[in-house]
């Protein structure tokens, strides 16, 4: 067996080759090892051929069997993983060029310590020809993840590296509908807050007309099945002081839903 990597990456991927050959080859570009597993939830012939020519014998590719979705997908890919770190892609973004080595060189990882770095949103189009670029903005989220992380979502996960041995026990959600990377997120939190550090990782596209081919929406947080998965994630992870707890209550009130705080 190699040796030991510093950091894997589990990419979840279903059904879409060619934004997966486009994530794979950012993460081999990196002039650094990396242990690449890639979870499928589906049979897919083009998904197989991007594995063939991006993989290596050190890399792990595997057609899972169950009910489609990310959590299961990732959930198997760290039970997998080898890296010091874990790091999670989705199948639709990608890496800039040189995150990895910039990640390894901070202190705060070579201290073993989670943390989280910026990013850029790319927007496009895909359409039948292929992705379309039409816009790409960065984001400095220096500061950003504070404990209004129990309100709502702050940093996208691609924006995350983890110290494997922090997440062991921790697995995704399978049953919920929307927003399992936060509470993922938060369990974590739970354990260690992540510290910022200012390296450019993940490039996070988005698609912002029909043109779309996402198998959810979170976005849409008025959607009842949506704001119940708020209100469980409120359930799983108490809010850490007063403030919080009133604040997520004015924000289910906003949505329609009388809560209070003993409910949250």
């Amino acid at each position: 067996m190699a040796a030991q990597p510093d950091v894997t990456v589990i990419i979840p991927t279903h059904k879409r080759a060619h934004l997966l050959r486009r994530a794979l080859e950012s993460v081999k570009q990196q002039p650094a090892a990396v242990e690449v597993i890639v979870v499928s939830d589906a049979t897919d012939g083009g998904t197989d051929r991007a594995c063939a020519a991006w993989l290596s014998a050190d890399d792990i590719y595997i057609r899972r069997n169950g009910a489609p979705g990310p959590s299961a997908s990732r959930n198997l890919g760290l039970s997998l993983a080898r890296g010091r770190y874990v790091l999670f892609l989705d199948d639709d973004d990608a890496w800039h060029a040189n995150f990895i080595p910039a990640l390894l060189a901070q202190p705060a990882v070579q201290q073993g310590l989670a943390v989280y770095a910026n990013s850029s949103v790319v927007t496009e189009r895909r359409g039948p020809d292929g992705p379309e670029f039409l816009d790409e903005g960065f984001m400095d989220v220096a500061g950003r993840l504070t404990l209004e992380i129990y309100i709502k979502n702050q940093v996208h996960m691609s924006c995350f590296a983890f110290p494997r041995t922090l997440l062991a026990g921790l697995e995704f959600d399978v049953f919920m509908r929307a927003y399992e990377d936060w509470d993922f997120m938060l369990a974590v939190i739970n354990r260690q807050m992540p510290v910022h550090v200012p390296v450019l990782a993940s490039r996070i596209f988005e698609v912002k007309d029909a043109t779309t081919d996402r198998r959810g929406d979170s976005r849409a947080a008025n959607d009842y099945n949506v704001v119940i998965d708020y209100l469980y994630v409120y359930r799983r992870h108490p809010a850490p002081n007063a403030d919080i707890a009133q604040r997520r209550v004015s924000l289910m009130n906003g949505l329609g839903i009388p809560a209070t705080p003993s409910m949250l």
